[in-house]
This record gives C-alpha cells, structure tokens and sequence, in this order.
C-alpha cells in the first residue's frame, strides 16, 4: 500500500525485514515524537503536485533547481579541476552524499513510502529517487556538455561536449522515467538499482578530487560491486515486465549502460594497474573515466 516504507515492501517478498516495526508503529497516532502522521501527510503535501502529470511537473521543477544551482556555483566558484568544472563536483557530492542518502535513510526508516501516490505525484521515495537523479543527469548534460557550456564557465574555445556523456545520461533519464510507469513492487526494485549504481560511482568523484593509487583500486572495485548488484536487480525488472511498451525500451536503456559501465570499467581497471605499478594516470574530463 501506499503507507510502506522500504523494509515493509521488502518484507513480504524476502523475510529480511521482518523485524522492522511498521511505519504506523513509528508515525501512527504519535504526539509526543518529533514528526506525527499529520506533520508527515502536511509535508507530502507540500512536495507532491496535486493534479494528474505530477511526475512531469516534478521532474521540470527539479531540472530548475540543479540547474539553477549548478549556475549559482559557478558563480560563486568558476574554474575547473582535471576537466571538470568546480560546480560538478560540488552537485555530484551533494547529490549522492546527501540527496540519494537522506532519501534512503527516510525511505527504510518509513517516513517516506513505496506505493503509489493517490495524488498523481511522484511515488514517495521511488519516485524521488528516480526522477531527482533524472534532473540531476538532465541538468549536467545542459548545463555542462552543451552549446552553452563555455559561456557558463567563462572560458574560451570551443563548449565541452561529449558524445559518451550524452549517452550514459540519456540511458540513465530513460530508466528513470520508465522507473516512474512501473508496477509498485518493480519500482521499489528499480529504484534500489539506482541507488546502487549511485553509490558505486561516488569514488568516481573521489578519485578526481584525490587521484592516488588507493583511491583508484576503490573507484574499480566499487565500481563493479555496485554494477555487480544492480544489474540482476534490473534483469528481475525486465523479466517481470508484462508490456511490451515498458520492455523493449527498458531493454534498450539497460543494454545501453551496461554497454557503457563495461567500457568504463575496461579504462578503470588500466588506470588502477597504472596507479599500482607507480606511473602518472591523467585524467582530465574524458569518458568513460
């Protein structure tokens, strides 16, 4: 139902979670905790679009808001770092160290729940988790690898582009708006894939910011642990997907990224046995990483 959190959806599928106390439990008719059920339904209501199509407004409101703060840093610091501009860093941190987290942790704890939302909005946590990264990659596409790019970063030359960036998050917006049109059970499934493939691709970041050999060997092997986890998870979607409108475009959008992620992992795995054997490894904003 639409008042479960992650681990009263993953329960009755799994056993694992058995032992986590319902939401209602935690949130019910509570007056003396921090958040009572009506402080939660008054904050739902102020986040999800009352009127059919709340997805799209969403997702338009959210692409605003990265976009917006992507501009704002770049303002405040220009300039780039191996590649990257100074701005794509912070939003990539904020985003993975703390959007997806916060969501995660609220999600498991049930103050955010896994069905449907009767108000035609995103579906609570999955819905956030997919159409929030959708914005984030839509966002760093247009912002970063676009026409408008050098008049962004005030620098000279030619913009950044990047077919292979352009790629990686046109299979990665195409899963998450799929993600949104998904059966309840198959979005709770897609959405801990995303979270997953997030997760691995932290030390990406990490990596850039402290390029040593360490950090190298985690970026590969996080890398694969996560991609290792998330691609059964997104095969168990595609296996359970009855309409032939959400299978094959869901099928393109899965062998797209696994098509690029083994590509990265290839150039990962040279650049880690260049960082353990003492060699310079020079990284500077080229794809796959």
């Amino acid at each position: 139902g639409s008042g479960r959190g992650l681990a009263d959806s993953l329960a009755p599928a799994t056993g694992l979670f058995s032992w986590w106390p319902p939401r209602a439990a935690m949130l019910g008719a509570r007056s003396g905790g921090i958040l009572t059920g009506e402080d939660v339904d008054n904050i739902r209501n102020m986040l999800f679009d009352a009127d059919a199509g709340g997805d799209v407004v969403f997702l338009v409101n959210a692409f605003a808001a990265y976009a917006a703060a992507r501009l704002a840093i770049e303002f405040v610091l220009p300039g780039k770092l191996r590649g990257y501009t100074h701005q794509q860093y912070v939003v990539t941190l904020a985003h993975q160290v703390v959007v997806l987290p916060v969501l995660a942790v609220c999600w498991a704890a049930g103050l955010l729940a896994s069905g449907g939302s009767a108000s035609g909005g995103p579906s609570e946590a999955p819905g956030l988790i997919y159409l929030l990264t959708g914005a984030y990659v839509l966002s760093d596409s247009l912002v970063n690898y676009s026409p408008i790019s050098a008049a962004i970063a005030g620098s000279a030359g030619p913009p950044t582009f990047s077919w292979g960036v352009h790629a990686h998050h046109g299979f990665t917006l195409l899963l998450c708006l799929l993600g949104t049109t998904l059966p309840p059970w198959l979005e709770v499934e897609g959405a801990v894939a995303i979270l997953l493939g997030e997760a691995g691709s932290l030390w990406i970041t990490i990596t850039l910011l402290r390029p040593t050999r360490t950090n190298f060997l985690l970026r590969l092997l996080t890398f694969f642990a996560s991609r290792l986890c998330a691609v059964p998870i997104a095969i168990d979607v595609l296996r359970q997907c009855e309409s032939p409108l959400t299978f094959y475009p869901l099928l393109a959008g899965v062998a797209g990224l696994v098509y690029d992620n083994v590509r990265t992992l290839l150039r990962m795995r040279y650049h880690a046995r260049q960082a353990a054997a003492g060699g310079g490894v020079a990284e500077h904003g080229s794809w796959p990483l």
